[in-house]
This record gives C-alpha cells, structure tokens and sequence, in this order.
C-alpha cells in the first residue's frame, strides 16, 4: 500500500472500522481533529489513491474493497435502511470506460451509485429506518 501521512492514516483507519458512510463532520469527531480542512485534505487524498469513494447522493466516504481500488465500482444504496452493497468488476461500467477511452475522454473519476431497496427492505417492507450498514458485494 501507499504510504500514508499521520492524518491519512487515522481518516483511513476511521473509514476501515466503520459499518456506514461517514460525513467529513463524523470522521473530524472521531478523529479528534482540530478541524475539517485535515479532514477533507486527508479524504481527497484517499480518493486519489482509490482507497476511498465519495458517495456523491449522500456526501459522504467510504472505504473500498481492495478490489475496487484500480477498477470502477459501483454502489447500490437502500433508501429505507442506508445499507450499502459495493459492486466490483461490474462489467458494464469496464465497458462504459472503454468506449469513452475510444473517444479520448479521460476518466479522472467514476461515480456510479443506484438508489432503491435492499433484499431485506423489499421483502420486509418496514417503515422504521435502522442504522446504516456497509457490505461488498462481487459482481461477476
């Protein structure tokens, strides 16, 4: 892996233990620093070395799977309960990049999020909102 600063590495390591998509705001309290900007600094770092994501619909970041790192992923989102599954290697997306790269468009990033819901919240529609959680999914 990367080598990675102090401040990257705790913003990484609060990412890795979490179970949902943080904000900024919930990884500068769980980190303890002094203020966003180390925060935002350390996340766009991450992201520019493929360890983490922005949800962009949720302005927020995660993790992602080792997977994920060189390869565009997508995320599928419940509305209801705030789950999260991580596609990997979802062909389509591979196949989207080529055809850009054929055209001489440079992806600097991929952002693709779907929002719906989950295997549990559609087969057990219930109406109380349970904590977010976050899970990766391979997608063949």
């Amino acid at each position: 892996m990367t080598s990675l600063t102090p401040n990257q590495r705790r913003v990484f390591d609060v990412l890795l233990k979490a179970d949902a998509s943080l904000g900024a705001y919930a990884i500068l309290k769980k980190t303890g620093f002094r203020g966003a900007t180390q925060v935002y600094r350390a996340l766009e770092r991450l992201v520019d070395l493929g360890l983490a994501r922005k949800l962009e619909s949720l302005n927020a970041y995660i993790a992602v799977s080792a997977e994920s790192q060189s390869t565009p992923s997508a995320f599928a989102i419940c509305d209801h309960c705030g789950h999260i599954h991580e596609v990997v290697e979802a062909q389509e997306i591979k196949q989207l990049h080529e055809c850009l790269a054929q055209l001489n468009f440079k992806v600097e990033r991929t952002v693709v999020e779907f929002h719906g819901a989950c295997s549990m919240c559609s087969d057990h529609s219930h109406e109380a909102k349970e904590s977010p959680t976050y899970t990766k999914l391979k997608q063949g």
